[in-house]
């Protein structure tokens, strides 16, 4: 492939349509349906060609705002592990005199809602946007800034993503927590699953050097209400369990809550390890151990690779290290 960018006359003609339906699938205005916009999406980046439709918006991007683009998990309580990292964004931010943008939308959205977010990429209101993956709308959102030529960040992993990413290893933490689990000679292990968390599975069962028909394992929603519901599961269904791993602080602590009302001592009886390592683990009580993500971190590193972005710098791909933090639960 040719290192010239094509024009849009070009991109048109190698597609078989016009200029016009080009312009169309990158602005969301007019007439087009979703297989053809998304077609021409998936083209432009296999072709390299970066849309020029938008060169008055881009031209006056407001470079002191930063859009903030996350999928939303349907439940009832809030997104801790979004929170903590747009923590980690802000005070960034603030140093260096920039505003937040922010954007969440539904984790299973309308291809009009896509659009919506879509039209917000390109209509020069900001001057970058940092994406978390996660959903089919985090690949629609990148390939829309990439091919637009806008600055991005991807914070997670998308297939395809070679740079201008901050990753973290889910799997590599929940080993920690299995390891610990076998050290301290618990062998009555249980997983209790909840968003995009076969990484989290795979590696407890790693750490525990156990095979997963040894471990009892269920998927429960995300919050605290899914935590307390999941205890009744595990209770009902292996009641000699002595260890946990949650696959988010909010389970855990929904986890324990509800094992205490049963006087069940923790973690005497039942050690538990949560997910993210979100401040309020520190102030629950008992104190709660977690893998930590260094979710702040994880935000602050997002800013500085999408101010370097911003200027035209290089920014390779930074995998942030996780941990796991010992506290009273465990």
């Amino acid at each position: 492939m040719s290192q010239r960018k094509i024009t849009i006359k070009e991109f048109a003609g190698k597609l078989g349509v016009s200029t016009a339906t080009v312009s169309r699938a990158f602005n969301t205005r007019g007439r087009i349906s979703a297989k053809t916009r998304q077609y021409i999406l998936n083209k432009a980046t296999e072709l390299g060609y970066c849309a020029n439709v938008h060169a008055k918006n881009l031209s006056r991007q407001d470079t002191s705002t930063i859009g903030f683009f996350y999928p939303v998990i349907n439940s009832e309580e809030p997104d801790y592990f979004i929170d903590e990292i747009m923590f980690g964004l802000n005070n960034r931010l603030q140093k260096v005199a920039k505003t937040l943008q922010v954007n969440p939308f539904p984790e299973f959205c309308s291809e009009e809602t896509l659009n919506l977010c879509r039209q917000k990429i390109l209509s020069g209101s900001t001057g970058g946007v940092i994406i978390v993956a996660g959903s089919k709308g985090s690949k629609v959102l990148f390939e829309t800034a990439k091919s637009a030529a806008v600055p991005y960040v991807i914070i997670g992993h998308l297939l395809g993503i070679e740079n201008n990413a901050v990753q973290f290893d889910n799997e590599h933490g929940a080993s920690l927590a299995g390891n610990y689990f076998r050290k301290i000679n618990r062998s009555h292990p249980a997983y209790i699953g909840g968003h995009l968390d076969s990484a989290k599975k795979q590696g407890f069962i790693n750490g525990l050097k156990v095979s997963e028909d040894q471990i009892f394992i269920t998927h429960c929603g995300y919050g605290f209400r899914a935590g307390a519901d999941a205890f009744q599961k595990v209770i009902k269904s292996m009641p000699e369990v002595d260890c946990v791993l949650c696959a988010n602080d909010p389970i855990a602590m929904g986890f324990i809550s509800a094992a205490q009302a049963h006087n069940i001592k923790i973690p005497e009886d039942i050690a538990v390890i949560g997910f993210d390592d979100i401040r309020p683990s520190r102030f629950f009580v008992p104190g709660l151990s977690s893998v930590s993500l260094r979710l702040s971190m994880i935000g602050m590193q997002a800013v500085e690779m999408i101010l370097k972005n911003m200027n035209g710098e290089p920014c390779p791909t930074q995998h942030i290290e996780c941990d796991l933090v010992l506290r009273e639960s465990s």
